[in-house]
């Protein structure tokens, strides 16, 4: 067999693999968009528990709560930091619209297994300690309480809960400081 009847076998088999690489992308696409929805709405519900609110996109990572009476009651938003042990940790914080927290839960984190993954519900439910609070604490309540604050730490990973406590206070403070804006928003979606 010469070289260029290698070559022009090489190349139809290339492009069959392309071929079929791409039928399958576009085979699951639609599939794939479903399931990664799906997954958001149940992390999103997640966040609220099993109070009964109709969550609605008003923009990237900011959802609006509206009560069984389709009145908005809160806002369900991404907090994130840099400060976590290993880096970055982002939540979905809820609050009503007093400033109350609702829920927070943990979107994506990469701390350390047996550490500071306690701040994942299903590993310990420290995360359960913001239900309910609000920056009426004052801020020197806003740490953990090695640093004098009302919040737990865990033993041996101090710096998750303290990157955690901060992270959700700021966001706290970044809704108090948008909700009018926020609420302009969300009544063009409604």
């Amino acid at each position: 067999m010469d070289m260029k009847a290698v070559v022009a076998r090489l190349t139809l088999l290339a492009a069959c693999c392309g071929l079929l690489v791409s039928a399958t992308d576009v085979m699951t696409h639609g599939r794939i968009v479903d399931n990664r929805n799906r997954f958001a709405a149940r992390q999103l519900q997640a966040v609220v528990g099993v109070r009964h609110y109709q969550i609605s996109k008003v923009a990237n990572d900011l959802y609006l709560l509206t009560n069984r009476e389709g009145n908005p009651a809160g806002f369900i938003f991404d907090v994130s930091t840099e400060q976590g042990y290993n880096g970055h940790i982002g939540l979905w914080v809820a609050a009503d619209l007093s400033g109350k927290i609702l829920g927070v839960r943990v979107k994506d984190q990469h701390e350390t297994p047996g550490l500071g993954d306690k701040i994942e519900l299903d590993v310990s439910p420290w995360i359960l300690s913001f239900n309910g609070t609000s920056l009426a604490l004052g801020d020197t309540a806003w740490h953990v309480k090695k640093d004098g604050g009302d919040f737990d730490q865990f033993t041996g990973a101090t710096i998750t809960p303290r990157a955690v406590v901060r992270a959700v206070h700021d966001g706290l403070a970044r809704f108090e400081a948008h909700k009018g804006e926020w609420m302009t928003e969300a009544k063009h979606e409604l």
